[in-house]
């Protein structure tokens, strides 16, 4: 691939940000240190840094690498900026993103180009296409509210996952002490992970006009989801997978039994959607691409895949290779 410039969004803030320099670097080995811009993202979250993505507009397009040294939630707020802003043109809206591996689970990274541990920049510049994926996008409707369209490159979820996904975003969890000890960071994950599923109640949701009670509501655009690879699926497929638990899982924190049936295309392929909506009946949290969001009672939820497309950078996927 051929590309002028890179322009790359930087967390300071995020997991593996030594890693994440050290990509940065081979961009700068590669297109020259000239070519290479680095703006760090905002602590301030979502609508700053739509703000920030949209003050570098001028040097967006097909010839120039957007790449995101952060996690899937950054991630997810560049990719949704990048389609939604009205500031942004179609022309910018082509921009090639290339996430660096710069967080914590790092999905979608993984699934365009594989582990971290194995990929170069230099590869994934030479053997890479521009693929389009057309992300989940979620419109949520309250009464006496103005609708909101979210968007999710790799997964949603309401419910038990998406409660997780709020502790693990509160300060409590991320300057836990334990995060300073060898280990002691996978080791808080599970802890939180844990008891947020203990603590996870169910409710209670409306759907073709009869009332479900769920623990959790769970939309897959890809193969993984927090660090796991779970379903025969690609980012490039036209249908997404939509997976309702109705009993809390005991044994098993996360639904494994679930995703293992999962595993089998045939048996997949009844999980498989173009649309779904329902009505909460109660508050609860929804999650996108790890980013929680708090679901007010009485709020329609409608799912299905952005009929507009972002872009990426990819050695895994093929446009022309749909399952």
């Amino acid at each position: 691939m051929q590309f002028d410039r890179a322009l790359v969004f930087f967390n300071p803030a995020s997991t593996h940000t030594g890693a994440a320099l050290r990509r940065i670097g081979e961009l700068k080995d590669i297109l020259g240190e000239h070519n290479v811009t680095t703006v760090e993202t905002s602590p301030e979250g979502r609508t700053a840094n739509a703000s920030l993505l949209e003050k570098q507009g001028g040097i967006l397009g097909e010839s120039t690498l957007l790449c995101i040294a952060a996690g899937d939630g950054t991630t997810n707020q560049v990719i949704e900026a990048l389609l939604t802003s009205p500031k942004l043109n179609s022309a910018v809206r082509k921009t090639p993103i290339l996430p660096l591996w710069g967080g914590n689970a790092n999905d979608l990274a993984h699934m365009l180009n594989g582990a971290a541990y194995r990929t170069h920049i230099k590869d994934i510049l030479k053997h890479g296409r521009v693929v389009p994926i057309h992300p989940l996008q979620c419109k949520m409707s309250s009464k006496g509210k103005p609708a909101e369209t979210r968007v999710a490159a790799c997964y949603a979820s309401f419910g038990a996952t998406a409660i997780a996904a709020h502790r693990l975003n509160r300060p409590t969890h991320r300057q836990s002490r334990l995060q300073a000890l060898p280990g002691g960071r996978i080791l808080q994950e599970i802890i939180t992970v844990v008891s947020a599923f203990m603590e996870a109640p169910a409710f209670s949701v409306k759907e073709a006009g009869d009332i479900k009670v769920v623990y959790e509501i769970s939309f897959y655009n890809g193969s993984r989801m927090a660090k796991v690879e779970r379903l025969p699926a690609r980012l490039t497929d036209e249908m997404f997978y939509l997976n309702a638990l109705k009993d809390k899982p005991i044994l098993f924190l996360l639904p494994i039994p679930r995703f293992i049936e999962f595993t089998h295309k045939r048996i997949a392929q009844k999980f498989l959607r173009t649309n779904a909506s329902f009505t909460t009946q109660e508050e609860s949290w929804a999650q996108f691409d790890g980013e929680p969001v708090h679901i007010p009672p009485n709020t329609e939820i409608q799912m299905q895949l952005s009929p507009r497309p972002f872009y990426a950078l990819s050695t895994t996927l093929n446009s022309d290779n749909k399952k």
